[in-house]
C-alpha cells in the first residue's frame, strides 16, 4: 500500500521524528539512506543525519546555497510504502529477513520510476510557468517496522525534498504535481515490483482485488487479523459512530491517528509478536521452509540449461493458453520464431500489455502511458513489472502497433498513444458523414418547412427550434447534427419534425441509450423508439452478408425511414461508425443526431457526437435556455454550458452548502422539507458511494416519522460491477460471494446458460467455482472471448435492502414485457403476502410476486447519480459533489447536475475551493485518436488538453448574448470564511466583471456580487 502526504515544516517534522525514532535520531536502529539522482549531484549518501535532513527540507544545499525560499513553502513530500501484512509477519514473525530485502529493492525500483517519470521543475515559456522533466529527486529512505498500534508492519518512508536540478545546473523548487496525481500509479508499481522478489523468494500469494494487492498464501487469516490493531480500531470507532461510508471512514483514520508510541525494547517488542502468532497455533517456519526449497528449485543451472528452461516454460507456461487469451492476428503480441525465444516474463508481459490495451480501449480512444503500465501491472501476471511494460511500450511504438501523441510537451515528452484501430474506426465515422452529403431529397422544401412546423408545433417553436427543425426537414444530407444545449426543448422541436416527416408519408424511429430514454422519447416526442444496442444488434449482421431475403425484407423496412439519435452524445465510436454504416446500407433517408457534447460522453470509446462537429457534419445549433425560471439558474447554467463551472459555483453564492459529510447533510436537507416541496425536489449526487448513503439515510428518516408504513420485506438486490469484458477473464476480477450474470443466449465460451450464477470461491490455479442453486461447476474466465458482443456477461454484487409501502425505487434492469425499464422510477404501494405493488412511472398498478427476477433488479431512489439524471427536468435539487472524487468532480457532470433545475438548486460540497480548482482542472472529456494525433481539433482548441503546454482547457471567450442578467436580489458572494468575496471573478480570456462588465458580455452587475476569493 502507499499512502502520499506533505512535509509542511522541516524543522517541526525533524523535531517530532527525531523524538520518536520515526524518521532520523541519531543512533536509532532502524535503517535509513540517502538515494536519488539530486542526492548524488549534491554528494549526499549513507546514513541520514538530523541536521543534513532538516536543511535538505528547509530548501539549504550543502553549500550553504538557499533554494526555494518563498512564503508558504512545502518542505516535501512523504511516500509511505507499507508491506501487505502477511509479508510483515513473514519478516518479523517467521524471522525471513530476505523479505525486507525484497520490500527495500521494490521500493528503490519504483523510487527510480518515480524520479525518471514524474520529477518536474518548472520555467518561463512565453510568459507561462511551464512544466519540465528533470529526471532527478533528494530523497530520503527511512526503513520501520512497527504499525502505530506497534503491530509489525514494515514500511518504507520515502520523504522526498521540495528540490530539483534543471537541465541548466540550477536548483529550484521542485513541480511535484505529478507525484500527487499519479500516486495509485506508484503504488501499483510498488506492488508489482514486491510481488516479482516474494515470487523470486517462493513464495506463493493470493491477488486480493484489481489493483495488484495481494497477501502471502498460507499465512492464516486468524494471524492477519491479531496483528491487525490500528485496523480494529478504526472499525470500532466507525460502528461507534454509524459511520459506513469509504468518506466517513477515511475521516475516522485521519481523526484517530495518535502519535507513534514509543518503543523502549524492540527486541522485547519482538518476542511479543511471535508468542502472540505461536498462540495462534503458527510460527511461519513450515510456510519458509517451502517457500526456500520452491526458490532452490527454481534456481537456474548451466547456461544450456537456462535456454532450454526459458524456452520450455515460455512454451509450455505462460503461452500456453494463447488461444483463449489472444486474438486471432493480435497485433499486440509476437508470432512464430519471435513467440518461442521469449523469456517466461516477456511472454506474460505481452499477454498483460494487451490485455491492458483492450481495457483501456473499451472505454477511451486514447490513454496515457501511465496508465497503460499501471494496468498491465494490475493484471498481476508473475515477472510483468514497469521495466518489462515499458520496454514492451517501446516496442509496439516502434513497429507502429501503437501510436503516440504528437502534441508533445515543450521537454519533448509525450504521455498519450492509441491505436490503429481506433484511428481507422473515426476516420470511417467522418468519411461516412461525408459520402451521405447531397445524396437524400428533402422532405420539405426549405421554403415551406418553417410553415409546415409551426402549424405542427404543440408551442410556438423559438428561432433556434424552428431552424434546427428546418435544416432536418429540409437537408439533402443524410446525417444532420443537432447541438442543443440542456433546457433547449429538443423534444418539443423534435415533435414537430415527426408530424411534419409523417404527414409526408415517412417512418420516424427514434434511438437512444437507454429504455428510460427510450420510454421518454415515446411521451415526450410522440415518437416510437428503440435502444441503439437491439437496433444495431439486429442489423449488424446485414453488414457483413448483404443478401438474402432477410437483407431484403429489413431494408425494405428500413428504407426512407428517418432516425433520430437522442442524447447522441452517448453514442460510442463504435456503435456510431456502426449507425452510419446500416443507415447507408439499408437505405435509411435520414440519421438525425441530437444531443449535447457539453454533457456527457459515451461509456465506451469515443466522443463522435462532438467530432462530427469537429469534422465539418451539418449541424444546427439551438442556444436559447427555456427550462430555467429564474436569472441566478439561467447564468448559472450558460457557465456550465460553457466550461466554466469555477464560475458558475461563484454565481450560485450561498446556494453553495460546505458541509463535512455532504451526503448526510444533503439527505438531511431534503428530509427538513415539507411534503410537497419533497415531491417536487430531486437529490443528484455525483457517484455511487454518495448515492447509497443519501438513499439509506433518507430511508432512515422517513421511517422513523412515520412516513414509510406497514412491514418491510427484506430483498436481496443485484448490482453490477464496473468492469470492462476483459477484465472479466481475469480471475482477480472476482470474489466469492459475488454473482455471474449470464444474458438471454448464454455464454458459450464458458459453457454457461442464461441466468444467474452464485461465486462461491476463487481457486489457486484460476477456476471460478460457482453455482447455479442446484449443482456445483467450475469455469475458466480466461475462456471469455475479447470485444464479442452477442452473450452478456455481467459481474454483480449482492446487498440486502428493506422496502415498505411508500419507498421510492428504480429499477436496475429491463422488463419490456411489463413497461419496466432500467433507470425508470418506481413507488411501492404495499408489501403482503402476495408481494409487493408498485406503480411505475407509467401510472400503473403492478404486483411483484416474491421470486419475481425484477425484486432483485431494483434499488433505493430517493437520489440519483448524474447518469441517471441526465434527461431529467425537475423544479428543485439537492445537488452533491465532493472534492475527493477526482474523476466525478468534472464539468460534464457538474453540467447535468445543474442544468437539471427549472427554479432553486442547492449544492452541498465537502470544500468549495478544492471542488472549484478539481472542477476548472477537469473537463471530464473523453479522447479522442485522430485528435491524439493530431489530425482534428475537438476539445482542445491550438493545441492545449491532455499531455500539452497550455494547461486544462480552455473554451475561450463566452459568445455575446449567451449569459443572462443577474438577478438585483442575488446574494452577495462569500469565501469560505464567511466575509465578502473579493478579487476578480473572470468570465473568459481578457474579460472581466469587476462593478461593470465588457461591452456585449453582460448586463451591469450590482457591486456586491462582483467576484471570487479563490
Amino acid at each position: 500500500m502507499l499512502s502520499v502526504a506533505p512535509v509542511r515544516s522541516a524543522s517541526g517534522a525533524a523535531n517530532y521524528f527525531a523524538k520518536d525514532d520515526y524518521y532520523t535520531a541519531d543512533g536509532s536502529a532502524e535503517v535509513s539512506g540517502w538515494a536519488g539522482e539530486g542526492a548524488d549531484e549534491l554528494g549526499l549518501s549513507g546514513q541520514v543525519s538530523k541536521d543534513a535532513f532538516e536543511g535538505v527540507l528547509n530548501g539549504r544545499l550543502p553549500d550553504g546555497t538557499m533554494v526555494g525560499q518563498v512564503e508558504n513553502r512545502q518542505a516535501g513530500i512523504d511516500l509511505t510504502f507499507s508491506m501487505p501484512k502477511s509479508a510483515s509477519v513473514m519478516a518479523y514473525v517467521a524471522g525471513d529477513k530476505r523479505v525486507l530485502d525484497a520490500n527495500m529493492a521494490a521500493v528503490k525500483a519504483t523510487m527510480k520510476w518515480v524520479e525518471a517519470n514524474l520529477a518536474e521543475g518548472r520555467k518561463d515559456v512565453d510568459g507561462k510557468k511551464v512544466p519540465f522533466r528533470t529526471g532527478n529527486l533528494v530523497y530520503a529512505l527511512f526503513q520501520h517496522d512497527t504499525s502505530r498500534a506497534l503491530d509489525p508492519q514494515a514500511h518504507i518512508h520515502a520523504v522526498i525534498a521540495n528540490l530539483t536540478r534543471m537541465a541548466d545546473g540550477k536548483w529550484q523548487a521542485l513541480h511535484n504535481g505529478e507525484i500527487w496525481r499519479n500516486n495509485s500509479v506508484i503504488g501499483s508499481i510498488y506492488h508489482a515490483f514486491l510481488r516479482d522478489g516474494l515470487e523470486k523468494l517462493g513464495y506463493q500469494l493470493d491477488m486480493r482485488g484489481k489493483h495488484g494487492t495481494f497477501e502471502i498464501a498460507g499465512v492464516p487469516k486468524a494471524v492477519l487479523e491479531a496483528f491487525s490493531q490500528r485496523r480494529e480500531e478504526i472499525l470500532a470507532k466507525a460502528g461507534a459512530l454509524g459511520i459506513t461510508s469509504p468518506q466517513g471512514m477515511r475521516e475516522v483514520t485521519t481523526r484517530t491517528r495518535d502519535p507513534k508510541l514509543h518503543v523502549d525494547d524492540r527486541d522485547d517488542l519482538r518476542v511479543g509478536w511471535k508468542d502472540k502468532a505461536a498462540s495462534l497455533g503458527f510460527d511461519g517456519k513450515a510456510l519458509l521452509d517451502a517457500a526456500v526449497a520452491r526458490a532452490q528449485r527454481a534456481e537456474p543451472g548451466s547456461a544450456l540449461e537456462r535456454g532450454y528452461r526459458a524456452v520450455s516454460d515460455a512454451i509450455s507456461g505462460a503461452w500456453e493458453k494463447l488461444s483463449q487469451i489472444v486474438q486471432p492476428g493480435d497485433p499486440l503480441v509476437d508470432r512464430g520464431l519471435a513467440r518461442l525465444t521469449q523469456s517466461p516474463a516477456e511472454a506474460r508481459t505481452q499477454l498483460a500489455l494487451a490485455s491492458a490495451v483492450r481495457i483501456l480501449g473499451q472505454r477511451e480512444a486514447a490513454f496515457s502511458l501511465r496508465l497503460l503500465t499501471k494496468t498491465a501491472v494490475d493484471l498481476a501476471l508473475k515477472g510483468v513489472t514497469s521495466e518489462t511494460v515499458e520496454r514492451r511500450i517501446g516496442a509496439l511504438l516502434e513497429k507502429g502497433a501503437l501510436v503516440p501523441e504528437t502534441i508533445r510537451r515543450d521537454d519533448g515528452t509525450f504521455r498519450m498513444v492509441t491505436t490503429p484501430q481506433a484511428l481507422q474506426t473515426e476516420a470511417q465515422i467522418l468519411a461516412r458523414v461525408e459520402a451521405g452529403k447531397g445524396t437524400v431529397e428533402p422532405i420539405v422544401p426549405a421554403s415551406e418547412a418553417p410553415g409546415r412546423l409551426q402549424a405542427a408545433a404543440a408551442l410556438p417553436l423559438n428561432a433556434g427550434q424552428l431552424g434546427a427543425a428546418t435544416m432536418i426537414i429540409a437537408s439533402s444530407d443524410r446525417t444532420v447534427i443537432v447541438q442543443g444545449i440542456a433546457g433547449a426543448g429538443k423534444s418539443t422541436m423534435l415533435a414537430s419534425v415527426a408530424r411534419v416527416a409523417e404527414a409526408e408519408g415517412r417512418t420516424i424511429l427514434g434511438l437512444a441509450f437507454q429504455n428510460k430514454m427510450v420510454a421518454d422519447m415515446a411521451t415526450g416526442a410522440g415518437i416510437e423508439a428503440r435502444t441503439i444496442a437491439s437496433f444495431v444488434l439486429e442489423n449488424e449482421k446485414h453488414l457483413a452478408n448483404p443478401h438474402g431475403p432477410r437483407f431484403d425484407e429489413a431494408r425494405s423496412a428500413l428504407a426512407g425511414t428517418m432516425l433520430i439519435v437522442d442524447e447522441s452524445s452517448m453514442v460510442s465510436s463504435e456503435d456510431m461508425l456502426r449507425l452510419q454504416d446500416i443507415s447507408a446500407l439499408m437505405g435509411v433517408d435520414k440519421l438525425v443526431l441530437v444531443g449535447d457534447r457539453q454533457q456527457l460522453s459515451s461509456i465506451d470509446a469515443g466522443k463522435s457526437f462532438a467530432l462530427i462537429q469537429a469534422g465539418g457534419g451539418s449541424i444546427a445549433r439551438m442556444d436559447e435556455n427555456i427550462r430555467q425560471r429564474t436569472d441566478q439558474l439561467r447564468t448559472v447554467a450558460a457557465l456550465a454550458n460553457v466550461g466554466q463551472a469555477g464560475q458558475a459555483l461563484g454565481v450560485l453564492g450561498e446556494k453553495v452548502i460546505e458541509h463535512g459529510a455532504p451526503a448526510e447533510h444533503a439527505a438531511e436537507r431534503w428530509l427538513a422539507l415539507a411534503p410537497g416541496d419533497r415531491d417536487v425536489t430531486a437529490v443528484f449526487a455525483s457517484g455511487r458511494e454518495a448515492r447509497a448513503t443519501i438513499n439509506e439515510e433518507i430511508q432512515k428518516g422517513l421511517a422513523a416519522e412515520g412516513t414509510l408504513r406497514g412491514e418491510a420485506v427484506q430483498l436481496a438486490v443485484y448490482e453490477r460491477v464496473n468492469l470492462t469484458r476483459e477484465e472479466l477473464r481475469y480471475p482477480s476480477s472476482y470474489r466469492a460471494g459475488q454473482t455471474i450474470e449470464v444474458g438471454r443466449g448464454g455464454a458459450p465460451d464458458l459453457g454457461l446458460r442464461a441466468g444467474r450464477f452464485d461465486i462461491l470461491k476463487v481457486q489457486a490455479n484460476g477456476r471460478i467455482e460457482i453455482s447455479d442453486g442446484r449443482r456445483r461447476f467450475r469455469i475458466d474466465p480466461q475462456r471469455i472471448t475479447p470485444g464479442e458482443r452477442r452473450d452478456q456477461i455481467a459481474l454483480t454484487e449482492r446487498k440486502d435492502i428493506a422496502l415498505r409501502e411508500g419507498d421510492r425505487i428504480r429499477w436496475t434492469a429491463n422488463d419490456k414485457e411489463r413497461g419496466l425499464h432500467n433507470a425508470a422510477l418506481a413507488r411501492i404501494l404495499g408489501v403482503d403476502a402476495t408481494g409487493v405493488t408498485v406503480e411505475t412511472a407509467g401510472c400503473e398498478k403492478l404486483t411483484l410476486a416474491p421470486g419475481d427476477p425484477m425484486l432483485s433488479r431494483l434499488d433505493l431512489a430517493y437520489a440519483l447519480n448524474m447518469h441517471m439524471a441526465q434527461g431529467i427536468t425537475t423544479d428543485r435539487a439537492i445537488t452533491v459533489m465532493s472534492s475527493y472524487e477526482r474523476n466525478l468532480s468534472n464539468q460534464r457532470l457538474f453540467n447535468v447536475g445543474v442544468t437539471r433545475v427549472r427554479d432553486d438548486l442547492t449544492l452541498v460540497v465537502d470544500d468549495k475551493e478544492k471542488l472549484t480548482r478539481q472542477l476548472d482542472m477537469n473537463p471530464g472529456n473523453k479522447t479522442s485518436a485522430l485528435e491524439t494525433v493530431g489530425r482534428i481539433d475537438i476539445d482542445r482548441p491550438g493545441g492545449g488538453g491532455p499531455g500539452g503546454t497550455k494547461g486544462p482547457f480552455d473554451p475561450g471567450p463566452i459568445p455575446a448574448g449567451i449569459l443572462p442578467p443577474l438577478p438585483a436580489d442575488l446574494p452577495p458572494l462569500r469565501d469560505k470564511t464567511g466575509r465578502p468575496a473579493v478579487g476578480v471573478l473572470n468570465v473568459g480570456p481578457g474579460q472581466s466583471i469587476e462593478g461593470r462588465t465588457g461591452p456585449d458580455l453582460l448586463p451591469p452587475l450590482p457591486e456586491r456580487s462582483l467576484g471570487l476569493d479563490l
